[in-house]
C-alpha cells in the first residue's frame, strides 16, 4: 500500500500537526506501509505533483482541512484518488478557517474525514451535516517520550514546578497562568511556572516577554527539542493545558503516559483525556485554576493517584500501533 502524507508544517517551532504526522507515518512504515510525507510549507504544488509521478500513491491523506485540504483534493483529482483529511484543532474550531471555501471544499469531497474523539466529531457534523457518514474516529497515539538526565533548568529541587508545554501563540492563554499564579506566590513560595515552547506569533510572544520581566515566580524556556522534553515532564509537578481550543493534545498525552499529573482548561479536546478527578483535573474559570494548584500543591499523594490513573489510561487506550492499524483499516475501506 502507498499513502502519500500532506503535513501542513515540517519546520520551526514544534507544533501537534508536526508530532502527528511524524508518529503516524513511523508507525505506519512499521507496518509495511510505503509512504511519502509532502511538507506544504516546502514544497510547492508543482513540486508535490512532480514527487507523486514517481511514487504512484494509491491514497492521498491531508493533515488540516483548511492548510491541507485543497492540496489533498488537487492531487487526488489529478491522479483520481481518493482522499482523506485528518482535522487537526484550528480547522474546526477557529471560524475563519471552518468557513473558509478551501475548508468547505475539502470536507465536501473528501472520501473519509477523521476526528480524534467522539465529540469533535458531533461537532464537525454540526457544522458539516452533509459530512456525517463520512466521518470516522480515530483517537491519537501517545508515544512514551525518553526521560534522559537533565540540568538544573535554573530551578531548585523543591520548587513546585508547573509546566506549560506550548508554542506561543494566542490559542495558548499563556498570559493566563501568568496572571492567575502571581497571588499564590505568597501562599506556596516554592511555585514556579515553567513555559517551554517555540515562537508562533511574533507581537503575542512579546506581550508575554513583557509581562515576564514583571512575574519572577515565570521562567520561558524557548523551543525545546522533542527528545528533551521527557525529561521536562518528568521534573514538572504538574503540566498545564490553558488552551482557547485544542483538539487532543499531543502534549497531554505525552505528560500523562509519564505519569504527570495533569490540570487543564474544561475544553471538549482537553476533556477527551481529562475525566476531572481520576486522570487528572479541570479548571473552568481562574478561581477554580487558583483552588485546584492549591490543591495540587498541598496533597502530594493526589498528585501521586492523578498521575498514576493519567499513566493507566493513556497506555491502555492511545496505542499508536492501534492508531495505525485503524488508518490502515481505512485506507483499505478506500482504496480500489
Amino acid at each position: 500500500m502507498r499513502i502519500a502524507l500532506i503535513s501542513p508544517y515540517s519546520r520551526g517551532p514544534q507544533r501537534g500537526n508536526i508530532t502527528t504526522v511524524d508518529r503516524i507515518s513511523r508507525f505506519l512504515a512499521q507496518r509495511g506501509i510505503e509512504l511519502l510525507v509532502l511538507p506544504a510549507d516546502t514544497l510547492s504544488l508543482e513540486e508535490m505533483e512532480l514527487q507523486l509521478v514517481s511514487f504512484a500513491p494509491q491514497l492521498i491523506h491531508g493533515f488540516h482541512a483548511r492548510f491541507c485540504g485543497g492540496l489533498a483534493q488537487h492531487l487526488a483529482a489529478k491522479k483520481n484518488l481518493p482522499f482523506v483529511i485528518t482535522i487537526t484543532g484550528s480547522d474546526l474550531h477557529e471560524a475563519q478557517l471552518r468557513t473558509h471555501s478551501v475548508t468547505v471544499r475539502a470536507i465536501g469531497e473528501a472520501r473519509a474525514v477523521v476526528c480524534f474523539d467522539d465529540c469533535e466529531a458531533a461537532e464537525l457534523t454540526r457544522y458539516f451535516p452533509q459530512s456525517a457518514d463520512r466521518v470516522v474516529v480515530i483517537s491519537q497515539g501517545a508515544e512514551l517520550l525518553p526521560v534522559s538526565a537533565a540540568g538544573s533548568m535554573g530551578l531548585a529541587e523543591d520548587d513546585f514546578v508547573l509546566l506549560l508545554p506550548a508554542a506561543l501563540r494566542a490559542v495558548k492563554r499563556i498570559e493566563f497562568p501568568l496572571q492567575a499564579l502571581a497571588p499564590l506566590v505568597d501562599r506556596i513560595p516554592a511555585l514556579r511556572l515553567v513555559i517551554a515552547g517555540g515562537i508562533i506569533d511574533q507581537d503575542y510572544a512579546a506581550t508575554i516577554r513583557s509581562m515576564l520581566c514583571n512575574a519572577p515566580h515565570a521562567m520561558w524556556l524557548g523551543e525545546v527539542p522533542q527528545e528533551r522534553m521527557g525529561a521536562l515532564y518528568a521534573r514538572a509537578d504538574v503540566v498545564l493545558n490553558c488552551s482557547r481550543f485544542e483538539s487532543m493534545p499531543n502534549t497531554l498525552l505525552e505528560a500523562m503516559a509519564l505519569g504527570r499529573p495533569v490540570l487543564a482548561a474544561n475544553i471538549p479536546g482537553n476533556r477527551s483525556l481529562i475525566h476531572h478527578g481520576d486522570t487528572g483535573l479541570l479548571y473552568r474559570d481562574s478561581d477554580s485554576f487558583s483552588r485546584n494548584v492549591i490543591r495540587l500543591a498541598e496533597d502530594a499523594e493526589l498528585r501521586t493517584f492523578l498521575g498514576c490513573r493519567a499513566e493507566e489510561f493513556i497506555r491502555s487506550s492511545f496505542s499508536p500501533e492501534k492508531e495505525a492499524a485503524k488508518y490502515i483499516r481505512l485506507y483499505q475501506s478506500l482504496i480500489v
